[in-house]
Formats: C-alpha cells, structure tokens, sequence
C-alpha cells in the first residue's frame, strides 16, 4: 500500500497504519518518527523514534533501523519507548548485535510518564499512561513559544522597549501541545488526558467502525470503536484528529464514508481518515 499523507498548517505527516498490520508515522520538519511497523528507506533518516508499545505492528523495524544507521555511520538515533519494556529491548537489539556481528550505535531512552523530554530548543515532549493489553505510552510534543503576558498586551512597542531596558520581563515561555499520538488504547487515553484533548493536531487510533465488532469487543482487545469517538465528541478540542488503525476488515475505500455517516456536526470537518490518497 502507498504512503498516506496529512498536513496542517504547515505541519506535515507521512505513513502508513493498517490495523494489526502495520503503523508508522513521520514527521519529517521535526525529525521524528512515531512507531516503526514498517519502514521505508528515507527512514533512515530519522533520528528521533517514539515506541508506544512492543506489539510487533508498531515496532518490528526497530533492530532494523538501528542496524542501518549504523552501517551508513549516521548519528546514533534516539529511541524513546515505555521504561516497563526497556530491560527487554536492550536483550533483544543485544542479540541482533550478535546474530550481525557488530555493534549497534543508538541511545535508548527509558519514558516515564507525564515527564518532559527535550527533542530540540523549541520542541519537548512527554508520555501520557494509554490502555492496552500490554505496556504503553502515548506521546504528546509541544512547542515552546515566546508571549506578551496579559498584563502588557495593550502597552505600546516603546513602552515595552523601556520596560525590558530597566530588566522587566514582559514575555513568558508557554508549551502549546502541537501533537498527541495515541498507539494503541481504549477511549480514556483521551479523556483522561486535558493536552491530549488540546492538542492542535490528535492522532488517535479508531480500529473498529460498525457493529461487526461492537465497543465492548473493541475494548476488550484495547482499542477504540468509533462509536466511543462519537459519544465523546464534545470532549475533543483539537483542530483536527486523524484517525488512523482501521481493521482489515474494511475496505480503504469504503471507511471514509463510513466514517462520515456517524460523525456529529461538531466533528464533522475536523475528522481527516488517514488513507492513501486514492481512497479519499
């Protein structure tokens, strides 16, 4: 299947998500990448990964990636995954080390829980707890902005020259959550997260999308039904949500439609499938 795309405000992703098949996303103006279920070759080039989880869909390109940028002699990537399955990962790309025989170049980075990250001088990000059948992590990444406090709004620029000459400080540095990525959870990734409801862009797993697999089957396996995002829709203050992780058992043609028919007119415009193209 052919790369899926999604751009915003000038804020542009690429991927692929295919649920129980395979999912990663990439956000080339940020160098990172979320997930690694697959991984194309301009990959490489990423040099920051966050894991959500181990389910092999969402990481099987991990040794592979590392091997790679190893072999090319590019900077060792950093790969940031849940701290509950880092023990593992180093036995499992210590192993590969061995099956290769050479040295893997990477730094691995154990994410706690709602601790922020620096990725450059002016993104972070931090892991929201998600609900699935193994440990995970959903990452939200934040902007750092520069802004008037209210208090000097309304003053004039000369005023404000005159206040920063005698060491007033007139601005403060905010995080404005730009992005949230789910991996894969229930519904309460979400509502339980306010940056997660706030981010200006929410990409958000939706596995299921009719009754041929209801809600309660759907949280049984630790995913969400659309009927959840529907029921909830007033909970979400994202600009747009990109919904990705559709089931096989819906053709990519059709579950545009389908997701359009439910949507409530609060959503409706702000709901972007993440699909090739040729099924939009």
């Amino acid at each position: 299947m052919s790369p899926s795309r999604f751009s915003h405000k000038g804020l542009h992703c690429e991927g692929i998500s295919e649920g129980g098949i395979r999912t990663s996303l990439i956000v080339p103006t940020w160098r990172l990448m979320f997930d690694i279920g697959v991984l194309p070759i301009d990959t490489i080039r990423i040099e920051n990964l966050l894991l959500t989880h181990g389910h092999l869909d969402h990481s099987i390109g991990v040794p592979y990636y590392i091997s790679q940028r190893s072999l090319q002699n590019l900077k060792p990537p950093n790969v940031y995954l849940p701290d509950r399955i880092y023990e593992t990962y180093k036995k499992i790309l210590s192993e590969y080390e061995i099956l290769e025989g050479f040295q893997y170049r990477y730094n691995l980075h154990p994410v706690t829980e709602k601790k922020m990250f620096d990725l450059s001088g002016h993104l972070s990000f931090q892991a929201f707890p998600t609900h699935h059948r193994v440990p995970s992590l959903g990452y939200t990444i934040y902007e750092k902005t520069k802004k008037l406090k209210k208090e000097y709004i309304d003053l004039e620029k000369s005023e404000l020259i005159r206040l920063k000459e005698n060491g007033v400080l007139v601005s403060e540095t905010r995080s404005v959550p730009m992005m949230s990525f789910s991996g894969d959870t229930r519904i309460e990734y979400v509502l339980e997260n306010e940056d997660v409801r706030n981010s200006k862009i929410l990409v958000l797993e939706c596995t299921y999308l009719d009754s041929s697999r209801d809600v309660k089957r759907a949280r049984e396996w630790g995913h969400i039904h659309l009927d959840e995002i529907v029921n909830h829709a007033d909970e979400f203050e994202n600009e747009k949500i990109v919904l990705i992780h559709f089931s096989k058992r819906y053709h990519p043609k059709k579950i545009p439609a389908m997701v359009e028919e439910k949507l409530p007119d609060s959503l409706k415009g702000r709901v972007h499938c993440f699909l090739p193209d040729r099924f939009l």
